[in-house]
């Protein structure tokens, strides 16, 4: 793929690199559309012209500044300008409507949208992480915000495919389940996967740890107001887990959480410990290479690996002795990590409908 650009010229370059920098203005202001609810009215009169005004009307916000907000979304071929009109009015055309809608599959770069605010919040932060004198990463604190991007983006994802393909797709999985077992999520955060199988699999108890009380709060109080019984979340450091809950676990989810841990080596000793001798892992990660080369020509991995500097790694990075894996640490490296921890690998196998893997492991 690089080769796709060795006899690029200057004026060439020049143009493809403003694309990037216009697109990223773009974002932030469809995420401002996001946020304010100006998509939602769009959406809510798609068979109906509007003007600036109207639109403002129904959106209760200033027309100036929704004026001007169409003038992004219209020269940017997002909101259509009806020319038939003797005023100027806006309208979203019908086949768009599905990917402008923030939680579900075809909406999903609306929640990435949405990262772009959280993500630049960040960026003078990262002017002193980056310092060879300045902190190591992020604190607890400037961590904080980064969770309602992390609650967002796969949203859609675990509410319309984790108990519909997924988990059928592993006839041991969902029989164990079936049944009822005991199983732990790690880095569950607000717990939305372990309250879609707790509704899905009343049988089975699901536990969810993650060291951000914040989301244990959220987890706990959505799980309460659902009225389920057989789901729990603690505000636990997954590789120092309670002396007692020692071979209580039958399986083990980690959903794009190993590579936000400083010690990913420490925390599978101690999952390990917590399981029973013939539990299984399911542990997820972003399907990429170990080596940035094997990424090239990936359209995506610009932005994962934008994702990874600005959250994951410094996340991860803040103690001496973390590994520092980034996001993109890849299936080559995934799969010796999980051999050195003594798992025996029984497949990896692509994660329906998103860029992931799924590394099914048993202890040894």
């Amino acid at each position: 793929m690089a080769q796709q650009y060795a006899n690029e010229t200057t004026e060439e370059f020049s143009s493809r690199l403003f694309g990037f920098i216009s697109g990223g203005f773009t974002g932030l202001s469809i995420a401002l559309g996001i946020k304010s609810g100006l998509f939602d009215v769009l959406i809510a009169h798609h068979g109906k012209a509007l003007t600036s005004q109207e639109l403002a009307d129904a959106a209760g916000l200033k027309e100036r500044y929704v004026r001007e907000w169409l003038g992004v979304m219209t020269t940017a071929h997002i909101v259509d300008l009806d020319v038939m009109s003797s005023t100027e009015k806006y309208q979203l055309p019908a086949h768009r409507l599905d990917c402008l809608r923030p939680g579900t599959h075809l909406g999903q770069s609306m929640d990435c949208a949405l990262g772009i605010p959280i993500y630049s919040g960040a960026f003078y932060d990262m002017l002193e992480i980056l310092k060879k004198d300045g902190p190591r990463g992020h604190t607890q604190s400037t961590i904080e915000p980064f969770h309602e991007f992390d609650k967002n983006y796969l949203r859609a994802w675990y509410t319309d495919t984790l108990v519909q393909e997924f988990i059928p797709s592993y006839p041991e999985i969902q029989a164990k389940l079936e049944m009822g077992i005991r199983m732990l999520d790690v880095g569950c955060g607000a717990g939305l996967a372990t309250q879609i199988l707790a509704k899905k699999f009343p049988e089975s108890h699901f536990v969810g740890v993650d060291i951000a009380q914040s989301m244990v709060d959220e987890a706990n109080a959505e799980a309460t107001r659902l009225g389920l019984k057989n789901v729990s979340y603690f505000r636990v450091d997954g590789s120092v887990m309670p002396s007692d809950w020692a071979s209580t676990f039958d399986h083990a989810f980690f959903f794009n959480m190993l590579h936000d841990t400083s010690r990913p080596d420490l925390l599978i000793d101690d999952v390990k410990r917590v399981m029973k001798k013939d539990g299984t892992l399911s542990i997820i990660e972003f399907d990429f290479g170990s080596k940035v080369g094997d990424n090239v020509g990936n359209t995506t991995a610009p932005l994962v690996y934008t994702i990874s500097l600005f959250y994951c790694l410094p996340q991860a990075y803040q103690p001496e002795d973390s590994h520092g894996l980034g996001t993109l640490w890849g299936r080559e490296r995934i799969q010796d990590f999980l051999k050195e921890k003594g798992l025996v690998l029984k497949s990896a196998t692509k994660v329906p409908k998103i860029n992931e893997l799924h590394f099914l492991c048993h202890l040894a």
